[in-house]
């Protein structure tokens, strides 16, 4: 049996414990879908990653995948791991950033953590120039024939008076028929006592026909949440009740959008003063969920804390949710931006604030209301509609457009490979994935382009399957190119990293009998270049002989001990301890010497 480790500790760094115990323990960090960062400790990354991707990782990353490796320190023990994994969770994540961007071949990897380049975490919006509706609000969509995106019908409330929801509708989500009267108004019967309607969201019922949920200011200055019925999306009858309120409607209320699940119940997400008050200023989004179609509502919970003043919703074709809401700028008091979050739970009640803003405007140039996105009719892409208003003069604000263009990719799964793969699957996923699949290539500085060996395969708007023949690639980061049907780019930074297996040592003749003149065969494979260091201990710690110290291509190679120590003595009877390191390999093997 082998002493304990106490037995070799004070023998510097050719003791046993320094050079034979297992070094081959990494620390990483991966950075999850929402952008957080996860640190873990694994002896093979590439697995752990995997089975991060596949939900069989901890229980922080599987809600929030996929993930992408961004930081790792390899060649540590197990202790020296769980020293190291609990040092960096201990850091703030700017200081994790700092430590990710330090490390040379993950600093583009920081970058796109900080959304820098072009790597983008949301996709972007493109404003368009023609004006839908002046003196409007949008404030939802509905198919005119149920099953059919198009002809769609948009409902907006009239600006300048505030008192009823209008409609129209489209082929195209371009060009817009105003159509005649009201949907619906503050004298729909029965009657809500409402002096003026704020917002308004539609969701189609199960049993056919559409509800229609609106906020309202009530005659006494109250301020709820009601709901109305239509068979056909034109002609709508008021519910009977309140479906939201808080405190006897003395708690500001506004701007509710409805979404239905996967799962086929109903979310509504509305703007609430956080404080209790009735104070617009004071507003955050808040969420609570229905189980009969919007006519009883759950308990509410606040799922977006920064401040708020109108939102909308999206429900995206992977059953995550995106908030699309304005605020202000820090200092300011008028929305000059549109800013976005994304669900990170099934129920689509947690959500992760996405970096930059989707629309924007300078405080001079006026103020962004009523954020409200729909599909555009080639299915892919995203049109949101928005109203804006030049300084001081919102009663005139009117409905713009902005559509999502290039295509955003988010990540590719699995995140790391092997070099030695040949043929190899991989999944990317992301956003704004053409109806013909785009073309995707991977690049790395100083490297020819990777191109697939055949076409992609679009799953949907947001999945494409990708086979790339990664044998012999360069390890390393590389970037992913995607370009759509219409020519629309965009590059990914650091999508995938380029890893190599660990090697392998075989031992022949590990029983050795110096007086036969067989030595025993070291036969090694590496699959990398690097340096690689052969040793062979007593069982006492003592260093017996350096059988090979040096740098070495990667490929398979020999070495061989006799018997003997580093002057030629022969060596006692006894057990010995060959310890041998090089790229991704810290192997020990016993060899049994007799005389």
């Amino acid at each position: 049996m082998h002493p304990p480790d106490t037995a070799w500790t004070a023998r510097g760094t050719d003791c046993y414990d320094a050079c034979v115990k297992p070094r081959e323990w990494s620390v990483y960090i991966v950075r999850c879908a929402d952008a957080s960062l996860y640190t873990g400790i694994a002896k093979d990354v590439s697995a752990r990653l995997g089975a991060h991707n596949a939900g069989r990782g901890a229980a922080y990353t599987r809600a929030r995948r996929p993930v992408d490796l961004v930081y790792r320190e390899n060649d540590l023990t197990r202790s020296a791991a769980l020293t190291r994994e609990a040092r960096i969770k201990a850091l703030e994540r700017a200081a994790k950033l700092s430590l990710i961007k330090k490390a040379g071949r993950v600093l583009a990897a920081a970058a796109l953590l900080l959304c820098a380049g072009s790597a983008r975490a949301a996709p972007a919006f493109d404003k368009e120039n023609p004006v839908v509706f002046s003196s409007a609000a949008p404030q939802a969509f509905a198919e005119v024939t149920p099953g059919v995106p198009y002809p769609a019908r948009m409902y907006f409330i009239r600006q300048s008076t505030g008192t009823e929801v209008g409609s129209a509708t489209s082929a195209d989500g371009v060009a817009w028929v105003e159509e005649a009267g009201a949907r619906l108004s503050t004298s729909t019967p029965p009657s809500v006592s409402a002096s003026s309607i704020t917002a308004a969201s539609v969701l189609p019922l199960t049993g056919g026909g559409f509800r229609m949920l609106y906020s309202i200011v009530s005659t006494t200055g109250a301020y709820r949440v009601h709901s109305a019925t239509s068979a056909d999306g034109f002609s709508w009858a008021n519910d009977t009740g309140t479906r939201l309120e808080f405190s006897g409607g003395a708690v500001y209320l506004a701007s509710p959008k409805l979404v239905k699940l996967t799962d086929g119940n109903w979310r509504a997400y509305y703007v609430r003063d956080q404080t209790g008050g009735a104070n617009p200023a004071n507003g955050q989004i808040y969420t609570c969920l229905s189980t009969n179609e919007g006519l009883a509502w759950g308990a509410s919970s606040v799922v977006v804390s920064t401040l708020a003043y109108e939102v909308g919703a999206a429900l995206l074709t992977d059953g995550r949710v995106r908030l699309f809401f304005t605020q202000p700028l820090s200092g300011a008091s008028s929305a000059t931006v549109v800013s976005s979050a994304l669900s990170t739970d099934a129920l689509a009640s947690s959500f992760a604030l996405e970096t930059g803003y989707r629309l924007s405007t300078s405080a001079v140039s006026g103020t962004l209301s009523f954020p409200a996105p729909v599909r555009s009719t080639d299915s892919f892409r995203w049109r949101l509609y928005y109203d804006f208003a030049e300084p001081g003069t919102l009663s005139t604000a009117a409905i713009h457009t902005a559509l999502t263009g290039a295509p955003a990719p988010a990540s590719m799964n699995p995140g790391t490979v092997l070099r030695t793969n040949g043929a190899t699957s991989l999944t990317i996923l992301g956003e704004v994935f053409s109806a013909v699949a785009p073309v995707a290539k991977l690049s790395q500085a100083g490297q020819p382009d990777l191109l697939t060996t055949g076409p992609l395969t679009r799953t949907n708007d947001q999945s494409l399957d990708a086979v790339f023949n990664l044998f012999g690639l360069n390890t390393g980061f590389w970037d992913l190119t995607l370009t759509n049907a219409d020519g629309a780019a965009t590059t990914l930074v650091n999508a995938l990293y380029v890893d190599y297996p660990g090697g392998a040592l075989t031992l022949t003749n590990n029983l050795l009998r110096p007086s036969n003149g067989v030595p025993t065969s070291i036969d090694v494979t590496t699959f990398n270049a690097g340096r690689v260091l052969a040793r062979v201990y007593s069982l006492d710690g003592r260093l017996v002989r350096t059988l090979y110290d040096g740098d070495r291509a990667e490929g398979s190679f020999s070495l061989s001990w006799d018997g003997r120590d580093a002057v030629g003595g022969a060596v006692a009877s006894g057990l010995y301890i060959l310890r041998l390191t090089a790229p991704k390999l810290d192997a020990k093997s016993k060899i049994v010497v007799i005389r």
